[in-house]
């Protein structure tokens, strides 16, 4: 509503400013009573309005110019508001297509990159396989080594135990 009123006033400022230029230049052209008016002498009421009335043609004609002028600006502020508006719509969409491109650009790295760790993990899981087998093996060898080192163990302990009855009935026959 405030611009509303400031639009006006400028406008009849404007206008006003228009009417004191005509008057002043054409001055001479006014009849008697015109001047009379203009310049203040003039008392009559009647009289009064119908010197406004000759001014008012000069001054609506102004303010149609003004008008006209002022609807030209306007069409060519809505014209160029929905050329832009056009070209945000533009933009914004190949923002759009360009954050996609970005973002699929990105999820194929991410796949790449996935791929290249599941085929590392497969890798690692077959390294680790292979190392399980080898230590069962060497488990059981161990172990096997183990049963003949005690089997050995036993053995030995037989034929220690064999050889000092042999040695000891030996001796029983020496004496």
């Amino acid at each position: 509503m405030a611009t509303e009123i400031d639009f006006l006033r400028d406008q009849n400022q404007r206008l006003n400013e228009v009417l004191r230029r005509y008057q002043m230049e054409n001055f001479s052209k006014y009849s008697s009573v015109q001047k009379a008016v203009f310049k203040g002498d003039g008392d009559d009421a009647l009289e009064n309005s119908v010197v406004d009335q000759s001014f008012l043609a000069p001054l609506i004609t102004e303010y149609d110019k003004q008008l006209k002028e002022l609807n030209g600006q306007l069409k060519y502020y809505q014209k160029q508001t929905g050329e832009m508006k056009l070209q945000l719509e533009n933009v914004i969409k190949e923002n759009e297509r360009s954050e996609l491109s970005r973002q699929k650009l990105h999820t194929q790295e991410l796949l790449s990159q996935l791929e290249m760790a599941n085929e590392k993990v497969a890798e690692n899981e077959k390294l680790i396989l292979e190392h399980q087998e080898k230590a069962n093996r060497l488990q059981r060898r161990l172990s096997q080594a183990e049963q003949r080192a005690a089997s050995a163990s036993q053995q030995l302990s037989v034929i220690t135990v064999q050889r000092r009855k042999a040695a000891s009935m030996m001796n029983l026959e020496n004496i």
